[in-house]
This record gives structure tokens, sequence and C-alpha cells, in this order.
């Protein structure tokens, strides 16, 4: 067998240093040697009827030693006291055959003991609760009634007592009982120092406690048996005993019954001192030692039990103190208490650092009052008497200013109000949290939100003043590419002015594009949709992708489709090209390829490529903002591509999947629902392509910008329009006033030089005139914050760049719609 430690088998903690690691041969050798010691003294004072021991301290040895260190030591005890039983007894009168039924009630009794000890009270096993006193009792009643019957039948049936089997049993019950509940806790209290050694304190006051406790022993073994001695034992042992018990470990007061109980069993035996009054008859000095050892024991170690309960409830409600104040000073929390009857405010600890307040724990409820804020005093006055009987609690934030000069803290106070009968206010109490932390932060949030907003505003002002400067030239280009197609209507000029054309439609697209992120940041854009052939936007991508794809040495491929979808125009282009360049990024080989169909009520467009693909970990991820992939997946870009997708996705309520296998490539597709083929046709035949003399009024053209201006003469030039040009609204009211011309219909740039604006100037026009003219107006600025208002007018308006067609068909249409309409209504602004 392996060697054990006492310690260890009853506790899971390292081995204190006085702890050793013994043997099991060494365990039974001593435990045998200290049973077959104290059943010689039991034997040595045997009932006359018979012949059971009076004591059987012998017990206690053998379950103390089980209770304290538990299972691992349980065979060495049950084989030493089993070889102790036969050597004791056959040293005296006992004969082997009652003697092996001795050896099995002592073995099997604190057995007993032990397992229900371990079963109902855990261990290790200690004597500093009331339930554990209490099962250490009960456990040792049961095992001693279970041990009595098998002793009982050792005496009846080898011995023929004189005494009835009730009366044996009786005695051997009593006999171990007394005997355990003398020495078991002795040997728990032992364990239990080996476990934890008590303060140097503890064991100083402990020990001269005990020594006067072995003092009256001593004495009441030396003294004669007077009744002013039993008076003595009383009067000393008593407070004694409360002494041990309220000051130091319930292990202490064991030592101190034992001590007691050894010296009744003691006076006693040899008929000396308090018990050994020879004149007494031995049966009632026997019965009275028996019960002043249990009396004594129970009465010490419940009462030991219950202090060493209070210390516990003690020291666990000052730890629990002591961890709220940690948790109150570190939330910054004040818990306070203010009776209105008395004025007087009592504090946690921590108020004094978080208020700047002296050290006592009461302040004057007025002075508090005063040191809050002027400015937050009337609130905080008005809030605390505006409590009601059906709503007491009340929660409110104020500055307090320290009375130490280092300036104000902002407090939140949350708190109850407890009334009187007659509904009057007397307490007030809660929790005062310190937030001047976060009244900074929040402070330090709001500027950098205003800063941000600034910034927000600035980055969208200057977005829309670059693209208002850049869409001028764009719009520019579109006039002359306009004028020009007049003369190339066929061959090699007709197809470079066409790939001019498609040119202008991806800057202008990418141009209106890049001022969309900024309007999807902000929240701003709104889709337009509209019906119209899927081919329209695959022909632009594929002007723009095709020969960028074949340059990298890949296949191209576009699946032509007249399927007719409804959608943002603009929008869904975006999301395709996004799709292209992100494809076109990763392919190194192989080919891309654009195409759709039919699913369901929807068109599923599809972009295919054969590139390095994504893990299946990594899909769910690649359309968050700036996500790139692996570092090895990285080509470049700033991972907003695909962000932009899934976003303008979202907007126009169209479904987007992803399926990829690494190495072999990636299928990215957006749901679109289909277009209706009859609106596509209405559509168009509302936008006929405008003829020569379909316009036959004159035009006046307010333009700012002197490249537009002088392309867009041209162009009306060409189109067989007269047209008056001019810079300013102020030249273009001034010959209108000077009634020089009288225009059919206004054109008019919106940004225009100075203070004054397109719609102003339209209006001031109108006035002028004296009716309400028909006008267009061209701005390169696309937010809908300014095109909306301008629609609402009544005025149409055209964004920069647009097609020439586009403003001849509106020209058309506005003096259509005039001439159908009759004379015009003067105007009103």
């Amino acid at each position: 067998m392996c060697p054990m430690s006492l310690e260890a088998a009853t506790t899971n903690a390292p081995p204190a240093p006085s702890s050793a690691a013994w043997p099991p041969w060494t365990v039974s050798i001593l435990v045998a040697i200290v049973f077959f010691l104290a059943a010689r003294l039991s034997l040595a004072l045997l009932e006359k009827s018979d012949g059971v021991a009076v004591f059987w301290p012998a017990a206690g040895v053998a379950t103390g030693i089980l209770v304290a260190f538990g299972p691992a030591v349980r065979w060495p005890v049950v084989v030493a006291v089993v070889a102790s039983t036969f050597a004791a007894n056959l040293l005296g009168d006992r004969n082997l055959a009652s003697t092996t039924f001795f050896a099995v009630a002592n073995a099997s009794g604190p057995l007993i003991v032990s397992g229900l000890i371990q079963r109902f009270c855990g261990a290790p096993f200690e004597l500093d609760e009331l339930r554990c006193v209490l099962g250490l009792f009960a456990a040792t009643v049961v095992a001693a009634m279970v041990d009595g019957l098998v002793g009982m039948l050792g005496f009846v049936l080898f011995h023929a007592p004189a005494a009835s089997p009730v009366a044996v049993w009786s005695h051997w019950l009593v006999s171990d009982t007394v005997g355990t509940i003398a020495v078991a806790p002795l040997v728990v209290g032992l364990a239990s120092f080996l476990r934890k050694a008590p303060p140097k304190r503890e064991i100083a006051e402990g020990a001269f406690a005990l020594a006067i406790v072995a003092t009256l022993c001593v004495l009441l073994v030396i003294l004669p048996n007077k009744p002013w001695t039993l008076e003595l034992a009383i009067a000393s042992l008593a407070p004694l005993f409360v002494w041990i018990a309220a000051r130091v470990r319930p292990a202490f007061t064991a030592i101190a019954t034992f001590l007691c109980a050894i010296t009744i069993v003691w006076t006693t035996i040899f008929a000396v001192g308090l018990f050994g009054d020879p004149r007494s008859p031995i049966e009632e000095r026997i019965l009275s030692a028996q019960a002043t050892i249990l009396a004594t024991s129970f009465g010490a170690l419940v009462l030991a039990a219950l202090f060493s309960e209070r210390r516990q409830h003690e020291t666990a409600i000052l730890e629990r103190e002591r961890r709220l104040e940690e948790a109150l000073r570190a939330g910054g929390v004040i818990t306070f208490d203010w009776n209105l009857q008395t004025g007087l405010i009592e504090v946690s600890r921590n108020a004094a650092e978080i208020l700047g307040l002296g050290p006592q724990q009461f302040i004057d409820g007025a002075n508090w009052i005063r040191q809050v804020h002027p400015d937050d005093r009337p609130s905080v006055t008005a809030r605390l008497g505006a409590v009601r009987p059906d709503d007491p609690s009340h929660s409110m934030t104020f500055r307090f200013m320290r009375p130490d000069g280092r300036g104000e803290v902002w407090l939140e106070q949350v708190a109850i109000t407890r009334v009187d009968s007659t509904g009057k206010p007397i307490r007030i109490s809660g929790l005062t949290t310190d937030i001047t932390e976060r009244k900074r932060f929040e402070g330090e949030i709001s500027r950098a939100w205003k800063s941000a907003a600034l910034a927000d505003r600035a980055k969208s002002s200057f977005l829309s003043a670059a693209s208002h400067d850049l869409r001028q030239p764009l719009q520019t280009l579109r006039f002359l590419q306009g004028s020009l197609g007049l003369h190339l209507t066929g061959g090699e000029g007709r197809e470079l002015v066409d790939g001019m054309a498609r040119s202008l439609d991806t800057m202008s697209s990418i141009l209106s594009s890049l001022l969309d992120v900024n309007r999807l940041e902000a929240g701003s854009l709104r889709p337009s949709k509209s019906d119209f052939a899927i081919k329209e936007i695959f022909d632009s991508l594929a002007a723009d992708f095709s020969g960028a794809i074949t340059d990298r040495g890949l296949r191209w491929r576009m699946v032509r489709s007249g399927l007719l979808v409804r959608s943002d125009k603009r929008m869904l282009e975006t999301m395709i090209r996004n799709l292209l360049s992100n494809a076109l990024r990763y392919t190194d080989r192989g080919r891309i390829l654009l195409g759709c169909r039919r699913v369901g009520n929807k068109v599923r467009i599809e972009v295919w490529d054969s590139g390095i693909g994504i893990t299946q970990d990594q899909l769910p991820h690649i359309f968050q903002e700036y996500y790139q992939g692996s570092p090895e997946a990285e080509r470049g870009g700033l991972g907003l591509g695909l962000a932009i997708v899934r976003r303008l996705g979202e907007m126009l309520d169209h479904p987007i999947g992803a399926h990829s296998t690494p190495g072999k490539g990636t299928v990215i597709t957006i749901e679109v629902p289909r277009g209706d083929g009859n609106g596509d046709r209405c559509e168009r035949t509302q936008k006929p392509r405008y003829e020569k003399g379909d316009f036959r009024g004159t035009i006046l053209v307010v333009e700012d910008e002197a490249s537009v201006r002088a392309s867009i003469s041209r162009l009306l030039k060409e189109r067989g329009i007269e047209a008056i040009v001019v810079a300013t609204a102020d030249e273009a009211l001034a010959r209108v006033r000077r009634q020089e011309i009288r225009p059919d219909v206004l054109l008019c740039d919106y940004n225009l030089q100075g203070s004054t604006n397109g719609v102003t100037t339209i209006g001031d026009l109108r006035a002028a005139l004296g009716r309400n003219v028909p006008a267009i107006v061209m701005t390169g600025d696309i937010r809908s914050e300014i095109v909306e208002p301008i629609i609402a007018q009544g005025i149409l308006v055209l964004l920069k760049p647009f097609l020439a067609d586009e403003l001849l068909q509106h020209i058309a249409r506005l003096s259509r719609e005039q001439a159908a309409a009759g004379p015009a209504n003067p105007t009103t602004r």
C-alpha cells in the first residue's frame, strides 16, 4: 500500500509543514496503541450486573480519527481496532468467541459514524457549525444503538449476564455514546489544527484558558467531596466554557470538554474527588458521571458552534462590506441615508474623496444643499419637495461644488423617500454616482460629433462642388459630341463619335457614383426606379470592360438579353460595374462572363470569373467595408466596391448571392424584378427623336460657363432653333424689360454666379414677361435636396451631363404642351 497523508485524506489543500505522510501500518500501530490503552482504562470499571464497561473512550479514538481523516485511513483504523480489542479483552476475563463479537461491534460503530458524517456533513468535518455538532451527536447515538446490539449478543451468548438483554444493550449504548462524545471532538479539533493552524494570539489565549481548566480539574480531583465542591465546579467552569467558546475555535472547547470528561472518569473509577464519594452507591455515581459528561460536552460544543457561526457571519458581513466599499469606490458610487427629522445625512466612507468632504460619515443636510451648484439648486430642491407617497422614488442629475475647492463634480442621484402615516417625508435613502468622467466624455463625444458633422457637411459640399465643376466640361463635351454627330452620319467617323458618347456616359456614371457613395453614408440617396432593357446596361459595360479584360489575356463573354428589369438604372449599373472590376482584379487566367436569366418574376444577373476564389470562412465577410480577405489575396483597392454593392442592393431591395470555390472562381448574383413591357413602350413613345422644325419659337439661355454657352449655342443653331444665350441673370432681365426678346422657353443653369440661382432667375423672368413661360433648369448638383424642390415648382430638371437629344426632346414637348394649353396664364411668383 502507498503512504498516506492524514491531512490530504480530508482536504485538497497542500499539506501543512507539520503533517507527514505515514504508511498504513504506522497508522494502524498508533491507533492500536491508543485504542488499547483507552480500552484497558475502561475495563477498570465495569457494570457489576453484566460486565459492560461504564465508559468506553476507545470508541471516541477510532471514531474521531475516521471522521477527521476520512476514508483514506478506514482500513488501517479497522485493523487497529480489531487487533487492540482482541488484545485488551483476552488479557482480561473475556473469551475468544465473545471477543470476536466485541471486535465487530467496536469496528462497526466508528464506520457507521464516519459514513453518516461523510454523507450528511461532508469533508473536512469541523465543529464550527451547529448542524455538524448535532450531526455528530445523532450519528454517535445511531452507531451506538447498532453496535450495542452486536455487543449485547456477545454478552448474552457467551457470558450469561445477570442483567436482561435490554439492560446490557442500554449499558453498551450509554458507554459507547459517552466515550465517543468525550474523545471524538478532541481528535476532530486536533485535525483542524493540522489543516489550518490558528493565529498565535488565539493559541496563546486558548492555551491560557485550557491551563485554567486543567487546574480546576486537578482541584476537583484533590479537593474533598463536599457540597461546595460541585458549586465551585459549576461556578468556575461555566464562565470558562463561555470564554473559550466566544473567543477561540471550537477545537479548544473540545479539548476543555475532554479534560473535564477524563477528570470525571478518573474520579469515578478511582473513587476520588467530586464523583468518588464512597458513601454514594456506585450505580448512582456512574449515572451521575455519565450524565455530567454528556451534558457538559453537548452544551459546551453547541455553545462553541453557535459562537463560531456568529464569528463566521461577522467575518462574512465585514467581507461583504469591504467588497461593497471597494465596488462603491471603483464605481464612484456613494450610499446615503438622509434623516429629514434630524437633518443629518449618513454617507459611505468613499464620500470624502468623491465630494471633497471631511472624514466624518455624517454631514448636515442644509450644508449639503448649499454645496449644490447655484444653477442646479432650484431644480434639486424642487425635485426633493415634489415627492408623493404614490411615487416615492426620484432620479436627478446635478453639479456639486467640492468644499475643498477642487472644482465641481457631476452627480446622478437615485433615491427613495419614506413618509410617515401623514404623508410627510421622514427619510431619503439611495445612491449617488459620480458621473463627472461620463459628462466629460459626453462633452467630448458631442464636440467630436459636431466636428464630424461639420466635416461631413464640408465633404458633401466639396463633393457637390467638385461634381458640379467636373460636370460642366462634360456637358460641353456632350453638346460638342451632339453637334459633331450631325456631320458624321456613317463610317468610321460615326463609330468614333459613338465611342465618344459611351465614354462620356461612363464618365458621367462614375462621377455620379462618387457622389452616391457620400450620399449612401449620409443616408440621403434615394433610388429612382423605372423599366428598361438590361441590354442598355450590358452594352455600356461591355464597351468599358471588354478592352481591359482582353488586355489582361482573359476571355470576355457577355450573354445578350432582351429582358426588361425594374430598377434604378444608374445604381444597378454601378453595382454590376463594381462586380466586374472586382472580378478583373482577382482573375489571372481564364474568363469573365456577364449574363442574366429569368427566375420566376425576377431576373438574376450573374457575374462569373475563374479567379483565385474565396474560402468559405471569408465568404460571409466580403461585402463588409474595407474587407480584403487574407493578405495573400490582396490586389489593391480599398475594399469598398462590394460594400457599395451590398448597400445599393439593400436600398433597391435586390438580393445578392455569392458562391465560390478556392482556386476555381466565383459567381456573384443580383436578383432584380422584371420590368413591364407596356410601360417601357409607353415611355418610349413619350420620348420621340427630335426632328428639325419641331420647335419654332425662341429660347432664352442663361449660362455663366463660357464653354457651355458656346457649345449649347452651336448645338441649337445647327438644329434650327433660335436661341439667345446670355451669361448672367441681370443681362437676361435687362433685355426682357427692354422688350428686346419674348422667349417661348427658358433654359437656365442652377448655379449662377452671384447670390441668385436658376430657380430665382426663372421666377424673375416670368414676372417680367407677365406669363408662366415653360422653363428648364440645368444643374450638375444631383442631390435630392436640390433637385426635388425645383421639380416641386413645376420646372423641368436636366442633370448634367445630359444628352443633346434629351434637351431637344424636352424643348419640343414643352412647346407642344403650351400650344395645346392655349394662351399662357399670367405668372405668379
